[in-house]
């Protein structure tokens, strides 16, 4: 009787024994998998880190290359040019998206030829530039010096409707609204009607 006893006893151990190991390796398996998933979902989260770092990095590099300032060189080379030939290499900066060293070359004319007749236009450009940045204060200051420079020239009625657009982007109410009635009443043609249309949306 006690053998039979020790033997049932002894079978429901190694019963026992048996079910731990099993449980223990579905464990240890468990965890290994989850040590592989982890260290894949490491791995992923690195790859999209250098991946984000590379674009990071490239955007930089693109930014930069548009953005280079023009060097003392470059202005003496260019300034030597006719102005309609700088305003031809301006444009076609301006239009890649390269408006500091477009801006550099203006400005440095203006410089060099303060009473030239080309100046205006110069500083017309140079107010483009600094719109396009959406630094509305500066290219506001260049459009009015622009104006100023040659108030009856090609580029007045132009340069005083884009005045009125930094204006309007300001906010400042009262000088958009001067701006656009100059156009209106001294500048007739294509931005008198641009300019008038706009004042019968101010309320």
């Amino acid at each position: 009787m006690k053998k039979a006893l020790y033997f049932s006893a002894f079978i429901v151990c190694t019963a026992g024994a048996e079910h731990f190991d099993e449980k223990s390796g579905d464990i240890i398996e468990l965890s290994d998998s989850l040590r592989e998933i982890t260290g894949r979902v490491e791995e992923l989260e690195n790859s999209v880190t250098d991946m984000k770092n590379k674009i990071s990095s490239l955007e930089n590099s693109t930014a930069k290359a548009k953005e280079e300032p023009v060097s003392e060189k470059e202005i003496k080379a260019v300034v030597c040019k006719t102005p309609e030939e700088i305003t031809a290499l301006v444009v076609n900066m301006i239009d890649e998206g390269n408006t500091e060293k477009a801006r550099g070359i203006l400005l440095a004319f203006v410089k060099q030829n303060p009473k030239h007749i080309y100046c205006g236009r110069m500083l017309f450009y140079a107010g483009n530039c600094y719109f396009l940045e959406k630094d509305y204060e500066n290219a506001a200051m260049e459009y009015m010096k622009g104006f100023k420079a040659n108030p009856h020239g090609g580029k007045a009625a132009e340069t005083l409707y884009k005045l009125a657009l930094c204006f309007e982007k300001l906010q400042k109410k009262d000088n958009y609204k001067l701006t656009l009635e100059r156009i209106r009443d001294d500048y007739p043609g294509e931005f008198a009607k641009k300019a008038a249309e706009k004042l019968k949306n101010i309320k």
